[in-house]
């Protein structure tokens, strides 16, 4: 196309454009700048609500975002302002949410109570007043939409709401007589229009979960009926002000309404104005919270952007007023309250309390390690958990008790905050007082998240019981998981080959490479997690010293001349990926790898007295789990065992050793197969012998395993069990190479994504840690009781492991990373003070152990501070 224009050219395009120019004018009518400049308006509103504004809530735990890696803190105040726009075009600005109020009084999944009676609301009838365009007032109870039909145009088209304050209805009154009332004027034929005036809950369906009641024996409650009038309940307290978000709507009171003007803009000509509340969006939001730090501080008004959320919280992980019990502890009336956390060395300043005792006047402070404590599994409050008061004198049914007064509202409240080692509750009759842990009971929140109703026209149990059992509690606290864990995955992110430093025959390895690539390919690459390094800073080092020559010295372990030994030669832990571990060349020979055993008595899936009830299994079945053995025979690693059992084919007992670099190595793992009859077509089932601890996301303290593969954790694909090509052997190196890792803080699911971020990396050096110690805890444990057919294989693998596992603990105690066959020179972290702590008191118990074996420990490795 010739581009070349001549000056006619120019000429006519000149009057082309004016033309267009002068069209564009009489359409418009002249209020194209009008428009344009409206245009800009809206495009700014649009901009602030898509404005980012992180939110947050009371409790949630957060870190500096100048600081990522650094302590966390709790959420303990929040002040929010919003602005506001009305449907009518209005703005307010910089209102406070403490001034906001809901469209209703009682919304959905509220918590309201009626006598002893706590519920949540799960349905609505609502009651709603109209204005009638002359001037008439009506009110209906809206069992049906059809009663009142919205007259477009409809401002809350996306509302929750059915029905708001200001809008225009139609009135179809032949739907519900009997539900209506005239406040003012007479029904006429031609006055089916009008506006909304207010809108509340008429009627309320509630779901009964809890009672008060408590004591009484056998005897039983009934629960009030589920159809409930609102003035007959009492709405549970709530942090309302800090729930608002974008798009929400409310009511302003005191807000002035609209002139005529803006009136005539919002709504059609023949609407004439109400009396009806003003409604409002938030069309932006501004929070700021106050933070108490783990350290003790206490930030006050900071900007939520400052701050970024913590979503990954590890069980060892305490923040101040927090209530805590040691581990292992045989006073079970003993709790302490967290005053101080050094969140880098792993130290907790603990103010201990028997359960008898409020005050703090005579009680003793003591500095512990992270890894020795709990959080109290009776005292685990959050922020707006519902609680019931547990006073003494409610301990006991009293008949002449008003249930329905001033006394039950006045025994049910929320969390409101923590101080000094107490508990301030908001009270449903709008009290406030604080009380001891010990004097209120928590509703679990599970029993609020489940659907489950309790028929209110049954019999149900006192939540008394339940109350009652609290002051017996159990003084065998159990290990729990070193990750605050609601869903276990396998997501692995480590290359199988380097991860698991084995001799592996050839049919092992063809297998592996396969597995890597394919069983956890969609969870991210496969490629071996390099050894991160963290700051290492030196602040507080000499008080962590301190502390781990106290420990050193309480426990009197005494020094050695072996304390000259090359460490490096003693602890032999290879960079992962970096060849074979020599050392298990010397695996026991004695002891073979797969042999078959007779009396499974002590296996988990062994039942007695139903092998009769097992269904018949097929020749194929037979044949298969006899192919099973025969791989099992041939291709295991030197470093896995196995047991099967002439009097039951389809169980199986495995046991591991723990890979060289990670945190798990020279430990034992034993494991328990069931083949089900309709194997391979359905995988194992797996139990873990966890001895009531956690030392992994994916094995459970129960025993349960959660891994695709067994299809007990969701996977797609490859990731699922195949009946075609998986297998038993697939099973256990998938436990070693892809469980038992050298950074298993990644299993977990999504925690994939922190790899290689300064809080992921953090979080990991911590866990594996954790994982060492209770693996030392789990050596202990099998020493004193081995699993049956395994008691050679335990006590000779820790004859020739002893003097390596020691070494290690000496290695750890001078700053080696867990794991990690790096010198002190050589590594930019070292390990916290907590782990020191607990790793000084856990040696002689690891020594005493040994020596029962008949290893000599007297020229082992004395641990020095």
């Amino acid at each position: 196309m010739d581009m070349n224009l001549t000056d006619s050219d120019w000429e006519s395009s000149s009057d082309s454009g004016s033309s267009e120019q002068e069209e564009v004018e009489f359409s418009y009518g002249g209020r194209a700048q009008d428009i344009f400049s409206n245009l800009e308006e809206t495009i700014g509103k649009i901009d602030d609500f898509l404005s980012f504004e992180r939110g947050f809530m009371y409790g949630d735990i957060v870190r500096s975002a100048a600081e990522p890696s650094g302590q966390s803190g709790r959420v303990i105040n929040v002040d929010m302002s919003v602005n506001l726009e009305s449907i009518h075009g209005k703005v307010v600005k910089e209102v406070d949410t403490k001034r906001l109020q809901r469209l209703r009084s009682i919304s959905l999944c509220d918590y309201v109570i009626n006598g002893p009676w706590l519920g949540r609301v799960d349905k609505i009838v609502e009651r709603v007043s109209v204005t009638l365009d002359d001037g008439s007032n009506y009110e209906v109870l809206v069992r049906n939409q059809d009663q009142l039909v919205a007259v477009p145009p409809n401002m809350l088209e996306d509302s929750q709401y059915t029905y708001y304050p200001g809008q225009r209805v139609q009135v179809k009154l032949a739907h519900a007589p009997r539900s209506t009332s005239w406040l003012c004027g007479n029904w006429r034929e031609n006055q089916a229009l009008g506006t909304v005036c207010s809108v509340e809950a008429g009627l309320v369906y509630v779901e009964w979960v809890a009672s008060i009641i408590m004591g009484g024996g056998d005897r039983n409650l009934t629960a009030p009926q589920a159809l409930q009038s609102p003035e007959s309940l009492t709405l549970l307290p709530s942090v309302s002000h800090a729930s608002w978000q974008l798009g929400d709507w409310c009511i302003l009171p005191g807000a002035s309404h609209c002139d005529a003007e803006e009136l005539q803009k919002g709504f059609s000509r023949n609407m004439q104005r109400s009396s009806s509340d003003e409604l409002f969006v938030i069309t932006k939001t501004k929070m700021k919270v106050d933070v108490l730090w783990q350290d003790g501080g206490c930030s006050m008004g900071v900007d939520s952007q400052q701050l970024l959320p913590v979503g990954a919280v590890n069980a060892h992980d305490f923040w101040p007023e927090q209530f805590v019990v040691e581990k292992e502890t045989c006073n079970s009336k003993r709790w302490g309250v967290v005053k101080v956390v050094n969140a880098k060395e792993q130290t907790v300043k603990v103010q201990w309390r028997t359960l008898a005792e409020k005050e703090a006047s005579e009680q003793m402070e003591d500095t512990v390690s992270a890894y020795e404590l709990l959080e109290h599994p009776d005292f685990g409050f959050c922020y707006s958990d519902v609680v019931f008061s547990v006073a003494t004198e409610t301990k006991h049914l009293l008949t002449d008790c008003d249930y329905s007064g001033a006394y039950c509202l006045s025994s049910i409240g929320v969390v409101a905050g923590f101080r000094n080692g107490v508990v301030e509750v908001k009270w449903a009759n709008g009290s406030t007082s604080e009380v001891a842990p010990f004097e209120i009971w928590r509703m679990e929140r599970s029993e609020f998240s489940n659907s489950s109703t309790i028929s209110s026209a049954g019999s149900v149990q006192d939540l008394s019981q339940k109350i009652a059992q609290s002051d017996e509690s159990s003084s065998n606290h159990q290990e729990t998981g070193l990750v605050n864990l609601y869903s276990v995955g396998e997501s692995c992110n480590n290359n199988v080959l380097e991860s698991s430093s084995f001799f592996l025959p050839k049919a092992a390895i063809g297998f592996i490479t396969n597995l890597a690539s394919s069983l956890f390919g969609s969870h991210g690459s496969t490629s071996a997690i390099s050894s991160h390094s963290l700051c290492n800073d030196t602040e507080d080092q000499n008080d962590s010293e301190v502390l781990v020559q106290e420990a050193a010295e309480s426990y009197d372990i005494s020094e050695s001349k072996s304390d000259e030994v090359d460490v490096d030669m003693m602890v032999n832990l290879p960079i992962v990926g970096k060849g074979i571990n020599k050392t298990l060349d010397s695996t026991i020979v004695s002891f073979k790898q797969f042999d078959m055993v007779t009396d499974c008595s002590d296996h988990h899936f062994f039942s007695p007295g139903k092998e009769l009830a097992q269904p018949p299994v097929t020749k194929s079945w037979v044949k298969k789990v006899q192919q099973e053995w025969s791989n099992l025979e041939a291709d295991l690693p030197n470093t896995i065992y196995v047991r099967v059992y002439e009097e039951r084919m389809d169980l199986i007992r495995a046991a591991l050793v723990g890979a060289p670099g990670t945190p798990y190595h020279d430990g034992l793992f034993f494991f328990d197969i069931m083949l089900p009859p309709q194997y391979p077509h359905e995988p194992p089932m797996v139990h873990y012998h966890s001895g009531g601890m956690r030392l992994n996301p994916n094995l459970y303290e129960s025993g349960r395993v959660c891994l695709s593969l067994l299809n007990t954790w969701n996977g797609s694909g490859t990731e699922m069990w195949n009946p075609g090509s998986s297998s038993i052997l697939q099973v256990l190196l998938s436990f070693q190479a892809l469980v038992l890792n050298e950074k298993p803080y990644f299993n977990e699911a999504g925690y994939d994504k922190q790899l290689g971020r300064a809080e992921g990396e953090k979080n990991s050096v911590s866990y594996n840690e954790n994982a060492f110690l209770i693996t030392c805890k789990s050596m202990i444990s099998l020493l004193r009781k081995p699993p049956k057919h395994f008691e050679v294989l335990v006590k000779d693998h820790f004859k020739h492991r002893a003097q390596h596992v020691l070494a290690a603990c000496k290695a750890y105690m001078e700053g080696v990373p867990v794991g990690s066959s790096a010198k002190l020179q050589e590594s930019s972290t070292t390990n916290s003070t907590g782990f020191k702590i607990m790793l000084t008191k856990l040696y002689p118990k690891l020594v005493e152990a040994f020596s029962e074996i008949g290893v000599d420990c007297s020229q082992g490795v004395a641990l020095e501070p």
